[in-house]
């Protein structure tokens, strides 16, 4: 099946949307912003975001635009980066952000210009790169990058036992879910979470995160440019040698090397994640026959590589589900990359690597092709686990980070069975 994924655009500005009182204003048609700000406004909602009948909002509380027509590619549309700018920073942001479509990119408009007659240099900024045609992950980084040059903080005293929580997005499938249990657990080993960049962080909170001890990398693709920063600035990341924390195996190895490296106790950690999975082994015992009927059950998995590696190591080992086709997208970590490719070619399933979803017992991607894939007859259970999987119409958390993570796709899997 062809699958839709978010270019860099929607990479580049769910980040800054990420960040609590940022605002991204649009430089670009006024059907640029629409899918943005409905998901921006579903995934994590402001409070006074009433609807805003003024110029560039139209109507929507978040991603304005500058709505740009025919006349402005031809002359240039300077007036409206000038205008716009100034509308968006009288709703009082602690930083604007302004970002071209790949269109308005061509034109050349001086935000700078507009940003210094308007009096907003400390205010706001241009993203100076253009990234429709790259990954949506990396943009993700990059952007972020490109926001911590602006802020510009100074590492002062360091804080022990301090930690930066990276590599999270409003793109992730309930990312505040997994933000929040991930934060618990490390809380558990006596760190305090200080910034989840692109996740929910403030931009008080971003300029502090210099600050920090160590950062902690959930997802290394989401962040790639960002560590980098980060790295400059002296602020080492630590980063777990068996990809994201999905599923239970690689969630304790998450921890373990947090614990490694910060040199702190991951036994109330530890226990946490082995009680539950304690507990979901009693459940599984109490439905032997379905859980029986998973073993050798085929799946397809695709999306971001550092999560398909240890979701496929997870399912193959845990599980002993057969992986039909594997596939990492465009953007994917080479560590994770290669030690997934590996890792197929030594269980003997070399033949399943950079296969795109095909007809399984279980698909897991992204939301529109698992649940289309679901609705053809083409899986018993199509798991949504990543970007259009905003869980936005959910009420219990389904992340697909940490326990909660693996529960959810547990649970999932044996629906699927059972109604088969």
């Amino acid at each position: 099946m062809r699958r839709q994924l978010p270019d860099g655009l929607t990479g580049s500005i769910m980040a800054v949307e990420g960040i609590a009182d940022a605002a991204v204003f649009l430089h670009g048609p006024g059907g640029c912003r629409v899918r943005h700000t409905v998901i921006s406004s579903a995934v994590l909602p402001r409070e006074g975001s009433e609807p805003f009948t003024a110029p560039y909002y139209y109507g929507y509380p978040r991603v304005p635009s500058s709505y740009l027509d025919e006349y402005d590619f031809i002359n240039g549309a300077y007036y409206k980066s000038s205008e716009g700018l100034g509308e968006v920073a009288s709703r009082r942001p602690s930083l604007a952000v302004v970002i071209d479509s790949p269109g308005a990119g061509l034109i050349g408009d001086d935000h700078w210009r507009a940003i210094r007659e308007n009096g907003l240099e400390d205010v706001a900024m241009h993203i100076p790169e253009s990234m429709a045609s790259v990954p949506a992950t990396r943009a993700c980084g990059r952007t972020l990058a490109y926001v911590m040059e602006h802020l510009d903080p100074e590492r002062g005293d360091v804080r022990g036992g301090t930690v930066n929580l990276l590599g999270l997005s409003l793109m992730d499938k309930d990312w505040r879910a997994a933000r929040d249990e991930l934060a618990s657990l490390l809380n558990d080993m006596g760190l305090e979470v200080v910034c989840c960049p692109g996740a929910g962080s403030s931009v008080d909170e971003l300029v502090r995160s210099v600050d920090s001890e160590f950062n902690v990398v959930v997802c290394p693709e989401m962040c790639s440019g960002l560590t980098e920063w980060y790295g400059s600035r002296g602020v080492p990341s630590i980063r777990s040698g068996k990809g994201a924390p999905v599923g239970f195996d690689a969630l304790e190895a998450w921890v373990m090397a947090v614990a490694d490296a910060t040199d702190r106790d991951p036994s109330k950690a530890l226990g946490r994640i082995d009680a539950c999975g304690r507990e979901v082994a009693r459940r599984f015992t109490g439905m032997r026959y379905n859980a029986v009927r998973i073993r050798g059950l085929t799946f397809s998995a695709a999306g971001t590589a550092s999560i398909i590696r240890p979701l496929t190591e997870w399912l193959y080992g845990y599980l002993a589900m057969a992986p039909a086709a594997v596939a990492v997208d465009d953007g994917a970590d080479e560590v994770e990359s290669e030690a997934l490719a590996s890792f197929l070619e030594r269980v003997g399933f070399q033949e399943a690597w950079s296969r795109e979803p095909v007809p399984s017992g279980v698909v897991l991607c992204e939301g529109i092709a698992a649940l289309t894939m679901k609705l053809a007859g083409d899986c018993r259970a199509g798991i949504p686990i990543g970007y259009s999987s905003m869980g936005i119409d959910d009420i219990m958390p389904r992340p697909v980070y940490g326990m909660q993570g693996a529960m959810y796709i547990l649970d999932e899997i044996l629906h699927g069975v059972r109604g088969t």
